[in-house]
């Protein structure tokens, strides 16, 4: 996908109206990026973090014209074998059989357009967030509900465990607690990130939490956020989770990320 630099950073001291106004002016688009999902291998099963886009992107009247965003503002180009169906068969896995669980960080087109390979997994979404996207202004801010498959009904849940780390409440996948939600709302309502704890190395998969790891570091809130406040309030809270423990962070669309995930599990805090 391609977005303008706006987008992926929002001018210092502006507004949630401002930023979105900052992207229509701007001329500068970012040098393609990727669309990353995450797949987690855990005794218990198999959980997908996000579906990524699909290629009917870019069929005619797939977008709706009436939003200027999708049809200016955005570039996705997905070739049919790059969806996140076809990339789990080429490992050997049957999307619709071998997944045991899809996760949504939030459901903006590009997180949950691949959901359709996954019609008997079970899928999981934040309460807030689902209720959010249907919603018109969910609509304007990047979901498209119209194009959800009809069976889909996801388990809706709620961060309401106490925790006594840099997030208030989190949300355990497993029983063993090493798969969890953890909140980090301001790119959406309702987003949540994915913790994967491993025995040396947590895994931070944050989907847009941040756009990367350098305005992470930076505590730079991108250009889409609801409440720049809130945004800058979730890096802090990220950058403090980080610090207690070795970290990997793993946002959606940071090309570093892949990198990142290969290196070495000794890491320290953004900076």
């Amino acid at each position: 996908m391609r977005i303008k630099s706006a987008q992926r950073t929002g001018g210092e001291g502006r507004g949630a109206i401002g930023r979105k106004i900052d992207i229509f002016r701007d001329p500068h688009w970012l040098d393609p990026l990727p669309i990353q999902c995450f797949l987690i291998e855990h005794s218990e099963g198999r959980y997908l973090i996000d579906t990524g886009d699909t290629w009917r992107n870019s069929v005619p009247g797939y977008l709706p014209r009436w939003n200027p965003f999708f049809i200016k503002e955005v570039q996705v180009k997905v070739a049919p074998s790059e969806e996140i169906g076809p990339q789990l068969l080429a490992m050997g896995l049957d999307p619709a059989r071998d997944v045991d669980a899809v996760i949504l960080t939030h459901l903006h087109h590009d997180h949950a357009g691949g959901l359709d390979h996954f019609p008997h997994s079970r899928i999981i979404a934040t309460r807030i967030n689902y209720e959010a996207s249907r919603s018109l202004s969910g609509m304007f801010q990047g979901c498209l509900p119209q194009r959800w498959p009809i069976w889909f009904k996801p388990e809706l849940v709620d961060l309401d465990t106490a925790s006594k780390g840099p997030f208030n409440h989190v949300h355990s996948i497993t029983a063993d607690g090493r798969i969890f939600l953890v909140p980090t709302p301001g790119h959406a309502r309702g987003h949540v990130s994915v913790v994967a704890r491993d025995d040396n190395v947590s895994y931070f998969i944050a989907g847009d939490a941040s756009y990367n790891e350098e305005n992470l570091g930076q505590e730079r809130a991108d250009g889409v956020t609801y409440d720049p406040k809130v945004s800058l309030d979730t890096l802090r809270r990220i950058k403090a989770f980080a610090l207690g423990e070795p970290t990997v962070f793993l946002p959606a669309h940071d090309p570093e990320s892949v990198e990142r995930f290969a290196g070495s599990p000794s890491r320290g805090p953004p900076s």
